[in-house]
């Protein structure tokens, strides 16, 4: 159990006004800093704990508010700390009151996730399960929310957990080998260490396989609508968002820049990108519009191509569709403007995009937009929504441990099959079982603490 000698505080309830504020304290000197503010029947120090206590705070004679009180005692508090929370009445200027008044007291103020930090180095939860809590405060739909969770209940950890276990095993016994070189024991066999080298490591592939959807689970599909000036981009904007979110004109170029806007997709959150049409111009302003338009197609994880079914396809619209094609991003194509006499033959688009998925529309008079949603729902869904208790991995910090870990593997494998000494074996077992510790934090820096923990708010 860590020992601290500050005692923290901090707001724990978002800014604003509400109903109830709760403040929480943790460290050593928790109970005995409220207890100097706070009154009851009987001091505070007296009370068990677990117990929801009402209670009055004072500066000296002077009431400040009602309040109910808790008490955790160490180590069974989410810090493994000595923990009070004070829960008062939501006005700002009461709950930073009562802060002042802690911090007066003798409490420090909480930097951001230094109660979860505090957790963390308590052995209350691994590294990955405090990123998993940061992920789950920001969580905005059903998937962000579930990959949280099941990260949050302790799934990648324990798998990750397993898997460095064994490789230390292993590593032991090769290690101890090279005390006994001279009588020429093996106390791990070569075979059975090639084979368990060749199991994790598909199991690492497999994490890093599902990585991008784990992050599109945690954080969302990019989705960047894109086309030639004048097909209506920004129409189709309006219609999926049901309100004026783009200026529409009948003047080619009207959108210069990007213009985003958030989805809730059957749990998915799908970031709309409506770009400005893509030609050549001798526009500046203009041609910095298309430089941000296909700078969103190359992050974009779902592409909606709108083509003017009222004109025929030209050279500009054949190059632009090669050009997507290209980029090896999943295309929907949406053809616009189907209230006008269709001069796009099925023949003709079948020459040019034979495997992109269509779908016919109007957004003029919203022909369509609900096929489209459906079209857009199906590729969210394949893209982004955890299945049961999938474990996934959803941070690029996560990817590159596990990255590393791979190279240590194939390099250990290597090395027993050239009949290297078993020196090598054993530094690059060691090398991917730190590489996987790092993960969960039993391995780690305080650079890399310092990064995870910036990212949470106070009070966490």
């Amino acid at each position: 159990m860590m020992e601290t000698e500050c005692t923290i505080a901090a707001v724990a309830t978002p800014a604003g006004e509400g109903g109830i504020a709760v403040i929480r304290i943790s460290g050593k000197r928790a109970v005995d800093i409220c207890g100097k503010i706070v009154k009851a029947k009987k001091p505070l120090s007296k009370y068990k704990e677990r117990r929801a206590i009402y209670a009055s705070i004072f500066e000296g004679d002077k009431f400040i508010d009602d309040v109910i009180v808790a008490i955790y005692r160490s180590p069974a508090s989410y810090t493994g700390e000595d923990v009070v929370e004070i829960s008062c009445h939501g006005s700002t200027y009461i709950t930073q009151l009562i802060l002042d008044l802690l911090i007066k007291n003798g409490a420090d103020p909480a930097g951001p996730g230094e109660f979860t930090k505090r957790a963390f180095l308590n052995g209350k939860m691994d590294l990955a399960q405090a990123e998993a809590v940061a992920d789950l405060i920001k969580a905005k739909t059903e998937s962000s929310r579930r990959v949280a969770a099941m990260q949050l209940k302790g799934g990648l950890s324990k798998k990750l957990s397993e898997m460095r276990e064994e490789l230390i095993k292993v590593m032991s016994l090769i290690e101890l080998e090279l005390d006994f070189s001279e009588e020429d024991i093996e106390f791990a066999s070569r075979e059975n260490v090639l084979k368990l080298i060749e199991r994790i490591k598909e199991e690492l592939e497999y994490l890093l396989q599902n990585y991008r959807r784990g992050r599109i689970c945690r954080d969302g599909i990019n989705m960047v609508i894109t086309g030639l000036p004048n097909v209506g981009k920004s129409s189709i904007l309006n219609c999926l968002v049901q309100r004026e979110r783009a200026i529409v004109t009948e003047t080619p170029g009207t959108t210069r820049d990007t213009i985003e806007e958030i989805l809730d997709v059957e749990g998915i959150q799908v970031k709309i990108i409506d770009t400005a049409g893509i030609r050549n111009s001798g526009d500046l302003i203009e041609k910095e519009g298309v430089k941000r338009a296909k700078q969103a197609v190359n992050i974009a994880d779902l592409v909606i191509l709108v083509l003017d079914g009222s004109v025929e396809t030209g050279e500009e619209e054949t190059s632009l569709i090669k050009w997507l094609i290209g980029k090896k991003t999943e295309i929907l194509c949406v053809v616009n403007k189907t209230d006008l006499p269709i001069k796009k033959s099925e023949e003709n688009f079948n020459k040019i995009i034979p495997d992109l998925d269509k779908v016919y529309i109007s957004a003029k008079t919203e022909k369509g937009i609900k096929e489209l949603i459906r079209k857009i729902t199906e590729h969210a869904l394949k893209k982004g929504m955890p299945g049961g208790e999938e474990i996934l991995i959803t941070r690029e910090r996560h990817k590159t441990a596990l990255q590393n870990a791979v190279v240590h593997l194939e390099k250990a494998y290597e090395s027993i099959q050239k009949n290297m000494s078993q020196e090598f074996t054993a530094f690059d077992l060691r090398g991917a079982a730190q590489e996987i510790g790092s993960i969960t934090g039993r391995i780690t820096t305080d650079q890399i603490l310092n990064n995870i923990f910036d990212e949470f708010c106070i009070g966490k």
